[in-house]
């Protein structure tokens, strides 16, 4: 919190690892435009994962929120929502949430968890596979070992969640799949252009989470 004094922060019950346990019981999570959920959880936070993917606004689900999903039956889970979510899963993820799909081919796999689960599906890595439920299939094209960190696709969550949250304000619940769509294509380029970009000037190991938030509006205003 010292750190992001603009932050609006929500007092929840702390477990013994130092994650969430569980939120409080007065929040209403209908209030909000979009949730991003998982990055630096621990699995302590079931609860709050639950209660985020039973809430009626579109949902960004990584990290610990993809492993206490996992749990269970994702695909079951996820396709009950009756609004948008993106799943952004590393390949050791889409492992334990997709354990019967063949991930010989990125694409395909990427298709087949996206209409099982009725989520938009970022498969990260070389050349991200984005997938819809629909069966539409992206790849981007352009990426940096400089991304395979701890803490890149936090990074990835908070960014998609943002643009997200900017483009559904005052939107109708009929537009909010498209919009969800959209702002992951913009936000899987933008990740992937800053973490390039970044790489060229600070050489693959200098490229930190916190640096790569902050490079986002380098590349933006074009250096």
């Amino acid at each position: 919190v010292g750190q992001l004094p603009g932050a609006l922060v929500v007092g929840c019950t702390e477990g013994d690892e130092g994650g969430i346990s569980a939120l409080p019981e007065d929040i209403h999570l209908d209030r909000y435009d979009v949730i991003a959920c998982g990055p630096g959880l621990t699995q302590q936070a079931k609860s709050t994962v639950t209660a985020v993917i039973d809430s009626h606004r579109p949902l960004v689900l990584d990290a610990d929120g993809l492993n206490i999903l996992a749990t269970g039956s994702p695909g079951e889970t996820l396709k009950k929502r009756l609004v948008p979510t993106v799943i952004t899963p590393h390949p050791g993820e889409f492992k334990r949430l997709f354990p019967e799909i063949d991930m010989t081919d990125k694409g395909t796999a990427a298709q087949q968890a996206a209409k099982r689960s009725g989520a938009t599906l970022v498969l990260k890595g070389a050349r991200s596979a984005i997938a819809s439920p629909q069966g539409q299939l992206w790849f981007n094209p352009i990426g940096t070992p400089a991304l395979a960190r701890g803490g890149s696709g936090d990074v990835l969550t908070g960014l998609l969640g943002g643009i997200a949250a900017q483009k559904l304000v005052g939107q109708e619940p009929k537009a909010w799949p498209q919009t969800i769509l959209d702002a992951t294509l913009s936000s899987v380029w933008w990740h992937s252009q800053t973490g390039v970009q970044l790489a060229a000037q600070r050489s693959v190991l200098g490229v930190d989470p916190v640096t790569l938030a902050k490079g986002l509006n380098w590349v933006v205003g074009g250096g």
